[in-house]
């Protein structure tokens, strides 16, 4: 071995003592091993650079050269080829038997086995999460820092398991009485690796969909999903980092299927003041028939109508018989309306329908999709629409309700003064 040969050549210095002599051959040895093995290291990495970077590989996987590269896969890989060279040169370079270093050696060497082949596997999960962890079908991130933090641990453990001289089943029963310590401070790693698993396997989420959480006050763009928080940039491009864990345990809206769809969906109402619902007298009837979206379907509901009373043998009353209404007109307008409109999509539901009467009036519900789920046209889509709809309302005899404000009053209050004076003059008169 070399520290017998380095013994023998220190021989010939007649005052070392034999004590002294085979202290300086192992340091000598020692030495050498260090110098030998980062020899090793520094030559692997060139090797090893200059295999991935050879025009088979760059030329062919761009992308893959550019994750190597970002998860620093050569350089850990030099050293692994290192750790492997010392694992062989350990017997040459150090004596097992009398030797002083022996075994403060043998432990170093094992931490550094074990920390390279641990930076070798950190690095090829940093690879396949550059690769594959943002994938917007199935996001992995999670499930690759989950497996770093594994490495971690098992790294760990066979360091303590060399530093004591003991089996890694030894530490591990010893560790079991503090399991419930590492369980509190590993809390959310372990809920957040959890969650990460549901909501990838589920297809829960991705990045790129738009969600909302009320309760985290997110609405917006998922950008990223880690191991313990997903995050999420708001329309107003603020920053939420929301736990994995309550993307599981509480609810969320995802927009994804709308955004699929293709359509985006309108429900609102106009509240109708229940004061200017009635029936169709001779002068508005004329005046809607004039329209065309619903002159058809007047002349056919007239036509139902008259039949109907007159196989009843109904008196001509209000109180007798079937009647056109403003506020079915109106409502049988608002669908031909919308059906009439190109921005619509003809293929999902559309009607008109009324809501239960309230303290604000008649609310009359438009309900309908958008032809497009870009957010700018389906707000002028649906602006368009009411504005035409709020337009129209007085044509037949209708009014929206409205609680009164400081103008209503006022108006009201000076038409009751200018009463007030046209009575006092004709009084006068």
């Amino acid at each position: 071995m070399f520290a017998e040969w380095v013994g023998q050549w220190l021989s010939v210095i007649s005052f070392l003592s034999d004590k002294y002599r085979v202290l300086c051959a192992e340091f000598i040895s020692v030495l050498m091993f260090a110098l030998v093995i980062y020899l090793v290291a520094k030559m692997g990495k060139k090797l090893v650079h200059l295999f991935f970077d050879s025009r088979f590989i760059s030329s062919r996987f761009p992308r893959l050269m550019k994750a190597l590269t970002h998860g620093r896969f050569t350089g850990t890989l030099g050293y692994t080829l290192s750790a492997m060279a010392a694992i062989h040169l350990y017997a040459v370079f150090v004596p097992e038997q009398g030797a002083v270093l022996a075994a403060f050696m043998t432990r170093v060497v094992g931490i550094y086995v074990v920390a390279c082949f641990m930076m070798l596997f950190v690095s090829a999960l940093n690879v396949l999460d550059y690769l594959y962890g943002r994938n917007p079908n199935i996001p992995l991130r999670g499930v690759f820092q989950a497996g770093k933090v594994i490495v971690y641990l098992l790294a760990a453990l066979v360091v303590i398991s060399i530093l004591i001289s003991k089996k890694p089943m030894y530490v591990i029963t010893g560790l079991s009485a503090a399991a419930a310590v590492f369980m509190l401070i590993f809390k959310d790693p372990i809920l957040g690796f959890a969650a990460g698993i549901q909501l990838a396997s589920n297809r829960l989420l991705k990045i790129g969909d738009w969600i909302t959480m009320p309760s985290h006050g997110a609405d917006g763009t998922v950008t990223d999903i880690t191991l313990t928080t997903v995050r999420v940039q708001n329309f107003d491009n603020t920053i939420i980092n929301i736990p994995a864990y309550d993307l599981v345990s509480r609810p969320f809206q995802n927009w994804n299927g709308m955004v699929q769809s293709g359509a985006r969906r309108i429900k609102r109402a106009i509240n109708i003041d229940v004061d200017t619902i009635k029936f169709l007298d001779k002068d508005l009837l004329s005046r809607l028939e004039k329209i065309q979206l619903i002159s058809d379907y007047l002349k056919e509901k007239i036509t139902e109508v008259r039949a109907f009373n007159e196989g009843q043998s109904l008196e001509e009353s209000l109180l007798n018989g079937r009647h056109l209404t403003n506020v079915g007109t109106f409502r049988a307008y608002a669908l031909a309306y919308l059906q009439s409109l190109p921005t619509i999509d003809h293929d999902q539901t559309c009607m008109v329908r009324q809501l239960d009467p309230t303290t604000a009036g008649l609310p009359l519900e438009i309900y309908c999709f958008t032809a497009t789920t870009d957010w700018g046209k389906y707000e002028n889509i649906q602006s368009d629409v009411f504005d035409h709809l709020y337009s129209v309302m007085p044509e037949f005899d209708l009014y929206p309700y409205q609680q009164p404000a400081g103008r209503n009053v006022s108006m009201a209050a000076r038409v009751l003064l200018q009463g007030g004076k046209e009575s006092s003059v004709s009084a006068g008169a």
